[in-house]
């Protein structure tokens, strides 16, 4: 994993031929035909890919992300200013917009233990009635398991964690794989959830 804004700036740059992660397209999917004034966040947008998806798709987005790498990304988009806010801020310091749509990639386990809940309320409190999340957490059979500052999850937690959501998909990856680094045994959960619409 990168300690530092150069090292995160390499792993954007290995990073920036991949396609758009299957989470995103599946929840892209799953919200269907993108209306007028339709908001969504990329917690941790990282190399972009699914920033420019969610563009693409008709989103009003806020990209939020803790490196300037990353930032100066999906500033350069076109749209930056727009229809793009890009926000440099830690996701627990990030205020959200409320949103139609909430993506975080890879992101939530770098989020501390400590200030994981309050993270967690804050994510699943932006989201509308109605609004879609679609968030990858690491499982605790994951290779970096026990690293310091990663939050790190078991199944009965995914399923606490999902309490007051409509849960539509929940996928337990459990398989050897590769990162920046090299190769590495992934253990993650793919969620994807409603906000239920209150009669």
């Amino acid at each position: 994993m990168p300690d530092d804004d150069a090292g995160w700036a390499g792993y954007y740059r290995w990073n920036a031929e991949r396609p758009v992660r299957e989470l995103c397209v599946r929840a892209l999917g799953a919200y269907g035909a993108v209306g007028p004034g339709a908001v969504a966040v990329d917690l941790g947008c990282g190399s972009g890919q699914e920033t420019r998806a969610m563009l693409d798709a008709g989103f009003t987005v806020t990209a939020v992300d803790v490196t300037p790498a990353a930032i100066a990304i999906v500033s350069a988009y076109p749209e930056a200013g727009r229809s793009l806010t890009p926000v440099l801020s830690a996701m627990q310091d990030a205020v959200l917009p409320a949103a139609d749509l909430v993506y975080a990639g890879y992101a939530m386990p770098f989020c501390p233990p400590e200030l994981f809940d309050d993270v967690w309320a804050s994510v699943t409190g932006s989201l509308l009635p109605g609004g879609l999340l679609a968030v990858d957490l690491f499982g605790d059979r994951d290779e970096w398991a026990g690293e310091e500052g990663m939050t790190f999850v078991d199944r009965p937690r995914v399923v606490e964690l999902c309490r007051g959501l409509d849960v539509i998909a929940l996928t337990e990856v459990d398989e050897e794989g590769r990162a920046y680094a090299g190769p590495k045994h992934w253990h993650r959960f793919e969620l994807l959830a409603r906000r239920p619409v209150v009669a």
